[in-house]
């Protein structure tokens, strides 16, 4: 009888243990999934990302976390919208519901969450089974859009604040935002006053910043980077950041605050451990698991195969189910041919002029009737393989839903512009000129050329660009301040336009900026 007695006293004191002290939080994340809900093709890795394979690797970590009394919180940086064009054609609501079957507790509003406009963000917002997050954000009349944070209460009694913190960028590249129905306020100031009265309650504070990273405190626009906020508002704990889309396979260690984040896309779910002894923290960890991303395989035959970075991840019955009930397909009807495949890989076209920047310049100028036109790097998403295309496919390169504006330039304003460009090289702010030549010496534009005339500085030229590039985006804020006229064009729907009347498509030349 003792002796049962004491093996009961011991089994009650390691349940007591075990239940009174979790040793772990695990915060899985995601940024910029841009509707990307079904697994897609990327270059050299087919049937890559998508909400199925995320919820089966999800369910493991938690069933894992579970099982060693641990807590998860699942949670996105913003920016969940504007991608994959069979989720805008349904308004984001793929990606919302199947953001609720996999069990999300948060969703920072990002840059591009208002891009389909407000009626659109209302239905995502009203269909969430969590809440949309921005301390910073707010309707004109004052209002918050959505909520400032969550809290999450472990069961050792660690309290952990998630709260969110949006960018400017809202005002000036989503159409709530030009149509002035939302305004951001000053996201360092709002993030102090957020922290400073969450850690009056809280443990921990994590942020859920759409500010973006940079290696400098400002971005090229002139807005705060998550290096300002780690420096300037004391009390965080940890950065999840988005916007810029930056893999990051460690933390960045700022004021000892560590800013995580990945390449977006739904390529990769993200985690960040938090190990306690008590409610002290004793260790933390980070880790990135790709979702069925693969490695191409040339074997010495020359057969190729498709190998897997990472494990196996078996895509969810019910999220597929879901995903197949929505009909959101675009027409595969075929538009044209293509002579040659169109480069339009991201690290590439933000550092070259492509044959798939200057064609969708090309067909902006033609459509415009204009002298010029030009577009930024930032607003292709992927390139287009050589042969027949279809709707879809034209589509699916753009990230964006731009239109084409029109407006009246300068010589000397125009050299403002490319140089502005050459000072972007690396980011999405490099642009693809058609009708423009130049060359590059020392930072800076020379010889540069308009339709093979030597540039007039006193000269007007006209010209055609991208909505988020005619808005002031990326550091073009002389852009704004020109006479522009937005023709509602949009940029896709011209594209496919014009393959439709060519048929056959050869690849431009490209020279201007080599």
């Amino acid at each position: 009888m003792k002796r049962n007695f004491l093996v009961f006293l011991f089994v009650c004191g390691l349940s007591f243990s075990l239940f009174a002290e979790p040793r772990l939080l695990t915060i899985l994340f995601t940024n910029d999934s841009h509707g990307m809900a079904w697994a897609f093709d990327a270059p050299d890795s087919p049937k890559t990302g998508g909400l199925a394979a995320q919820k089966t690797l999800i369910e493991q970590i938690r069933n894992e976390v579970q099982l060693t009394n641990g807590d998860v919180v699942v949670l996105s940086s913003g920016n969940v919208t504007m991608g994959d064009p069979r989720s805008n054609v349904c308004e984001n609501l793929p990606m919302i519901t199947g953001m609720n079957l996999i069990g999300y507790d948060g969703m920072l509003i990002g840059s591009h969450e208002f891009d389909f406009g407000m009626k659109t963000f209302e239905k995502m917002q009203k269909e969430a089974r969590f809440p949309f997050m921005a301390a910073n954000l707010f309707y004109k009349n004052n209002k918050q859009v959505g909520k400032s944070f969550i809290q999450k209460e472990m069961i050792n009694g660690v309290k952990v604040a998630f709260v969110g913190i949006t960018t400017p960028e809202i005002e000036k590249i989503s159409n709530a935002g030009v149509e002035g129905l939302v305004k951001v306020q000053d996201p360092i100031e709002a993030a102090k006053k957020a922290v400073e009265e969450l850690k009056k309650n809280n443990d921990f504070v994590v942020v859920l910043s759409n500010l973006g990273y940079s290696d400098k405190d400002k971005d090229a626009d002139g807005y705060p980077s998550d290096r300002m906020l780690a420096k300037e508002v004391p009390g965080i704990d940890l950065i999840i950041g988005g916007r810029t889309k930056i893999q990051m396979d460690e933390p960045v260690y700022v004021n000892n605050v560590p800013i995580i984040q990945t390449e977006g896309l739904g390529k990769w779910v993200g985690r960040f451990d938090f190990y306690f002894e008590g409610k002290e923290l004793v260790q933390k960890n980070f880790k990135l698991y790709p979702i069925n991303i693969k490695e191409k395989i040339v074997k010495s035959n020359g057969s190729v195969t498709y190998e897997n970075r990472g494990k196996d991840l078996v895509e969810n019955e019910a999220m597929l189910k879901m995903l197949n009930d929505f009909n959101c397909e675009f027409s595969t009807q075929v538009v044209g041919e293509l002579s040659d495949s169109f480069n339009g890989e991201r690290n590439f076209v933000r550092n070259n002029p492509s044959t798939l920047g200057v064609f969708i310049a090309s067909v902006m100028k033609e459509r415009a009737n204009v002298d010029i036109a030009f577009a930024n790097g930032g607003a292709i998403r992927q390139g287009l393989n050589r042969g027949i295309v279809n709707e879809m496919d034209i589509y699916s390169v753009f990230p964006f839903e731009d239109t084409i504006v029109t407006g009246s330039i300068s010589g000397s304003q125009l050299e403002e512009v490319i140089n502005q460009s050459i000072k972007n090289k690396g980011q999405g702010g490099f642009l693809h000129f058609y009708g423009v030549d130049f060359s590059v010496s020392g930072g800076k534009a020379s010889n540069i050329k308009v339709n093979g005339a030597s540039l007039d500085a006193g000269k007007t030229y006209t010209f055609a660009v991208n909505s988020f590039v005619a808005g002031g985006g990326d550091g073009f804020e002389m852009m704004p301040k020109l006479k522009l006229n937005d023709t509602k064009i949009s940029v896709p729907a011209a594209v496919i336009e014009y393959i439709k009347r060519e048929k056959y498509i050869e690849p431009p030349k490209v020279s201007a900026g080599k």
